[in-house]
């Protein structure tokens, strides 16, 4: 995966050039710095006041997002049968829908492929109550949790 490159042909062209998923962390910390960078440039040049900056760079943010071609949704991502999900939720860990690996909680690794957790579950069709965390990795934090008292007042 190529980072998204910005391409200034004149003071009023922009134009984003990439080979990424749109909503990958690559293209939003690009487009971030892009942001950034045009803002900064217009900050030399112009008077603004300090409550009008977040609105300014706000809206040049959502220009550029504007700009890059839609997202190549590609063909839709193969459901689960049940059986699948049963074997997917292992006592040490979980095995991801999206890459086949296993993890001890999916919250990051989903994080890494822009996806929430509810929008994993509706992606592959698992139910509301799919866990993010083995359930073994779960047991041994509850486990030193209350080894150490944790949530107890002490008296």
């Amino acid at each position: 995966m190529r980072t998204p490159q910005l391409y200034v042909f004149s003071r009023e062209i922009i134009v984003i050039r990439h080979d990424v998923d749109r909503f990958s962390a690559d293209f939003r910390r690009a487009i971030d710095g892009f942001a950034v960078r045009i803002v900064a440039a217009y900050l030399a040049r112009n008077a603004v006041p300090p409550t009008g900056l977040p609105e300014i760079l706000t809206g040049v943010h959502k220009a550029l997002i504007g700009l890059a071609p839609p997202a190549d949704t590609g063909p839709a991502p193969e459901q689960p049968n049940a059986a699948e999900i049963r074997k997917s939720v292992q006592h040490d860990g979980l095995i991801s829908f999206v890459d086949g690996r296993s993890y001890k909680t999916l919250k990051r690794h989903l994080k890494a492929h822009g996806l929430t957790p509810d929008q994993y579950r509706a992606r592959y069709g698992l139910p509301h109550d799919y866990p993010m965390a083995a359930p073994g990795y779960v047991a041994r934090r509850a486990e030193i949790a209350r080894a150490i008292r944790a949530g107890h007042n002490p008296d």
